[in-house]
């Protein structure tokens, strides 16, 4: 595996932009084992970096979600544990677009993400905003620490990545149920 990560780092941009164009659908590389050491290498190409891994990875996005869409549950089950389909197919029922956007900044492959969107049937529009959203999020904080800390980024990335994503799940979650009492609709389990 590191060899392979070798070889597409010394494609720079364009292999950068492959490897997040196809962790999307296929993949088994993260994007983040490019990015990062090519963004440390180059501090003042992070954000550049940073864009690339971005569009690369939202264009993949919807081969999988086409994928998805087209294959069916099989397709999903070949890549996710059975425990966990009904898990995101209840998630991205329930919060939908919000779903997608936390699951797209989390350090998880984003082909589980686009295939499901695609197998749930997940509004097209909706995936590609929140996609958007989520990926920008993930790879531009990224770059943006980097361009600015340099190697201590790499602390700060792993500090304050996952205290933000409970926190930001903690808060769509809390959100949601608000909403949802505003409107008067019970919330299931809660009522």
């Amino acid at each position: 595996m590191e060899q392979l990560i070798l070889f597409f780092q010394n494609y720079g941009a364009v292999g950068l932009f492959f490897i997040s164009f196809t962790e999307s659908f296929i993949s088994p590389i993260v994007t983040d084992l490019i990015l990062i050491p090519m963004a440390l290498s180059i501090p003042e190409k992070a954000i550049y970096y940073s864009v690339i891994a971005t569009v690369g990875s939202v264009l993949g996005g919807i081969i999988g979600y086409f994928i998805g869409n087209r294959l069916g549950l099989p397709v999903l089950q070949k890549y996710a544990p059975a425990k966990h389909v009904e898990t995101i197919h209840n998630w991205l029922e329930k919060y939908g677009g919000w779903a997608i956007f936390v699951a797209a900044m989390a350090p998880i492959p984003h082909k589980f993400i686009s295939i499901s969107a695609g197998v749930f049937r997940v509004n097209m529009f909706v995936f590609l905003i929140a996609s958007v959203l989520g990926r920008g999020k993930r790879f531009l904080v990224e770059g943006i620490l980097i361009f600015y800390y340099g190697p201590r980024a790499i602390e700060l990335i792993k500090t304050y990545s996952n205290i933000f994503i409970i926190g930001f799940i903690a808060i769509v979650i809390i959100g949601v149920i608000a909403i949802m009492v505003m409107k008067k609709k019970p919330v299931r389990g809660l009522s």
